[in-house]
Order: C-alpha cells, then structure tokens, then sequence
C-alpha cells in the first residue's frame, strides 16, 4: 500500500523533486532509526535525501520501505507529520512544498520525529503489559498458586 506519493502532490508543488522532499526527509529519518527496510542503507540516503527518494523508490513511499515497527510508527504520525511539515512552512513563511532540505529542516524533524516515536513505543509498552496473552496469563497463575 501506498503511504505517500509524489506524483499527489506534482500539482500543487510544480515540481517531482519540491513534491518528494518531505517524504524524503521522512525516510532519512527512519532509515537512521532503523525504521526502514534494509533495502534503505541510511548512509547513502543521507547524501541527498529527496534525490534518493526520486531515484530509488521511483517517488513513491510504501508499506515495504519499512519494517515492522517502521510501517506501524509510519501509520500512526505519518498524518501528524504532514500537519506538522505545514507548520514548520508556515513558521518560515514558506508554502509547504517551499520548505528548504537542509540541516535546519532535519534537526527540526528529526527532534519532532524522535519525541513521537518515544511517546508511541511508550504506548505501545504500556498496551502489551496490559495485554497478555491468555496462555500466558494461564501460566503466570499458576506459578503464583505454586508458590502459595
């Protein structure tokens, strides 16, 4: 499945690579947290990130460039990031699309990126405790009723 396009957004940013740039960013971002598939080495990512997308993943994001935990995290803040990337554009007083890739605009992303993904694995930890299996639970009554 399809996360994210370039060619969604050709029309309102004019060009493939301003169209690709977020997306871009958003891969160097996972690929260096180990989020992406091992297709995605983030050194060579990193040398040009849009670029990178353009060329590699022929301007389109899908569920195989992540791994497991990638494609889940990419699921619930691939919108927020969105919401975010406009804020950031309108903070500079650019158009979304506008946004310059350089270190600035990574740092920024990179910090957002890295709070939620704490905040989601926090979640996410918090969820399994409170769902354990049922033979698991079994087994852990039972080792209490042993030690009685």
């Amino acid at each position: 499945m399809a996360i994210d396009r370039g060619d969604y957004h050709v029309d309102s940013a004019g060009t493939i690579e301003l169209a690709c740039r977020h997306i871009g960013l958003y891969l160097w971002w996972a690929a260096e947290r180990g989020l992406a598939s091992t297709a995605h080495d983030p050194a060579e990512v990193a040398q040009g990130p849009t670029g990178y997308f353009i060329r590699i993943c022929d301007a389109k994001l899908w569920d195989e460039d992540f791994n497991d935990e990638g494609l889940a995290f990419t699921k619930s803040v691939y919108e927020s990031y969105l919401g975010e990337l406009s804020r950031y554009a309108r903070e500079l007083g650019v158009d979304d699309y506008q946004v310059p890739e350089t270190a600035a605009l990574k740092d920024h992303f990179s910090g957002w990126l890295d709070r939620k993904l704490e905040i989601w694995k926090a979640s996410a930890s918090r969820t399994s405790a409170r769902h354990v299996p049922a033979d698991k639970a079994a087994k852990l009554r039972a080792a209490k009723r042993k030690k009685r």
